[in-house]
This record gives structure tokens, C-alpha cells and sequence, in this order.
């Protein structure tokens, strides 16, 4: 029964996953002026939400 549900949740965070990242891809090529910034930017909000995904883990959520 808990697999199940795992799955399901998996299924739901995937597109939320996808058009966030299209939103933030967007967003940063309106933002940064070089191909230096693009990167510095991009890799900055990755590793933000990459610790942010793993307090929540850790939390339990």
C-alpha cells in the first residue's frame, strides 16, 4: 500500500518539477547579460534548491 502512494507522488511532482524549471530557465535568460552570469545564476538557484530538498527530506517531508 505504501508503494503505491510513493508512486503517486512521484507522478504529481514531475511536471511540477518540469514547468518550474522552464519558469526559472526563463526568468534567467531575461536576467543575465553573459553566458558567465547565466551559469552563476543558474547554478546558484540549484544548489539552493538542491539544500532546500534536503532540510525537507531530513524534516521528514
Amino acid at each position: 500500500m505504501a508503494r503505491s502512494q510513493d508512486l503517486d507522488s512521484l507522478e504529481l511532482q514531475i511536471p511540477f518539477r518540469f514547468f518550474g524549471a522552464l519558469l526559472v530557465g526563463s526568468s534567467l535568460l531575461s536576467m543575465a547579460r553573459s553566458p558567465k552570469e547565466f551559469v552563476l545564476l543558474g547554478g546558484t538557484f540549484l544548489f539552493g534548491l538542491g539544500t532546500l530538498e534536503l532540510a525537507l527530506h531530513l524534516g521528514g517531508f
